[in-house]
């Protein structure tokens, strides 16, 4: 089993690139021929730059053993960029066309972001600090790879993306831990890029952006077979995520027994481009969308045309979410841009409990997100708990709303259901609106039977 102390002639160099580098490469490079063919990282801070993986090869980060960038990016292999400014040429590990990889050990690699940005200061919760123009993101690069296995190590401070697994099949992740900065830029946990047969199981992730996010990109292909389970997850944007880069279909995905700690979005699938997304299943989640930038909400489904780059709508159909219990002062928002439909959604046993509630009519517009339905002008500032705008095919049983006991907690009154050209079946007697007088049910060319 290559150690890669064994090619360093002095300790003390692992605080130096060349050095640090050259042997945790080396070592890499020889386990590809060696028996068991893992390449051991040992205890100690080790400062490098990109290191590549080879077919049936772990590189095993062992306990005690921290992975930090060399803040040089001129010294990095400048490899293929993607196709926005997260996807930089500069990556800390990366591996290309390769078979039967893993990264394990129960180590840690830290990406140190603060080095990449500018703004940065403390205390971490009052600012925003800007991305520097070049920095490393994707941390983690897997890219045209076969049989992924990244399991049981911790992920810290990532500058951009943290692992994105591009063109990639049979990608299993288990038991990771990711940890970055509370506002850090654009630093998603895990992006699953035009994948199939992707395993997510076990992982606890904390940061500013996207925690699991599925995408389509133009250069990636269909997204499929992906299954997501028994994560704890925290984010100041969406928890768990399908799009909004949406080129290909991305279909047969299945999200179960996770807990959000809190997010703006607990469950999000945006359509920005021409591809379609259909047979996903959210079950038994259950979470926090309180933060403190407001806009929160428990379930966003939204097909728009953002900025024209694609000139065909796409396609969102058989969405099954159930067994979902959301504390938040925000809605559940369905909608899709006039010329596009959400066919055949389905919400059931689904539980709204707001502490407090905000008026959308005030807080969205003053929200510059490209993520908040811009689309469907009526529906994104609708006063109600689920909002359906151009929704074919919608049924909500059970959906209950928990509304504050302390109406002066309630900043403007809001309806039970909004709709407007929808297909509504409503089977939910405790989906109530927020006070006596207000109309249960709005319709606008839409036709809405209730149940129960």
């Amino acid at each position: 089993m290559p150690n890669a102390a064994d090619f360093l002639t002095d300790p003390a160099a692992l605080a130096q690139p060349d050095a640090a580098t050259s042997a945790i490469q080396a070592c890499i490079d020889r386990a590809a021929t060696s028996a068991d063919r893992v390449a051991v990282v040992p205890a100690g801070e080790w400062i490098v730059r990109t290191l590549h993986l080879r077919s049936h090869t772990t590189l095993r980060i062992e306990p005690g053993a921290v992975l930090k960038p060399d803040p040089d990016l001129s010294r990095y292999p400048a490899l293929p960029r993607g196709h926005n400014k997260d996807r930089q040429p500069f990556h800390l590990i990366v591996a290309e066309g390769c078979e039967g990889i893993a990264i394990d050990g129960g180590g840690t690699i830290d990406g140190c972001g603060d080095l990449f940005w500018d703004g940065f200061h403390a205390p971490p919760l009052d600012y925003f600090p800007k991305a520097k123009p070049q920095r490393i993101s994707p941390l983690i690069e897997i890219r045209d790879c076969r049989n992924v296995r990244l399991e049981n190590f911790t992920i810290l401070n990532s500058p951009g993306w943290t692992v994105h697994t591009f063109r990639s099949e049979q990608v299993h992740i288990h038991g990771i831990v990711i940890r970055n900065h509370p506002c850090g830029p654009n630093t998603d946990g895990l992006d699953i890029n035009g994948c199939r047969f992707v395993f997510i199981s076990n992982c606890r992730i904390h940061g500013c952006d996207d925690n699991i996010i599925l995408k389509a990109t133009q250069d990636a292909g269909p997204c499929e077979h992906i299954v997501i389970t028994n994560c704890v997850l925290e984010s100041l944007c969406a928890a768990i995520g399908i799009g909004a880069e949406t080129w290909s279909s991305i279909r047969n995905v299945a999200v179960s027994n996770c807990t959000v700690l809190n997010s703006i979005r607990m469950l999000q699938i945006i359509l920005w481009d021409g591809g379609t997304v259909e047979d996903v299943t959210f079950s038994n989640i259950n979470g926090i969308a309180l933060t403190r930038r407001g806009t929160e909400r428990a379930i966003h489904f939204d097909i728009q045309q953002h900025q024209g780059e694609n000139p065909q709508l796409g396609r969102m159909r058989n969405i099954l979410a159930s067994n979902i219990v959301c504390k938040t002062r925000g809605r559940i928002l369905l909608t899709a841009q006039d010329g596009a439909q959400l066919e055949n959604i389905t919400l059931r046993d689904v539980v709204l409990d707001s502490p407090e509630v905000e008026d959308p009519e005030w807080t969205v517009p003053r929200d510059s997100s490209s993520q908040l339905s811009n689309f469907s002008p009526e529906a994104r500032v609708a006063r109600a708990a689920v909002v359906a705008d151009n929704v074919r095919g919608l049924v909500l049983a059970n959906i209950q709303t928990r509304w504050p006991a302390d109406t002066a907690r309630i900043a403007a009154p809001m309806h039970a259901l909004w709709a407007r050209n929808s297909d509504v079946v409503v089977d939910s007697p405790f989906l109530a609106p927020s006070g006596e007088g207000v109309e249960a049910v709005i319709s606008k060319d839409s036709r809405v039977s209730v149940r129960g």
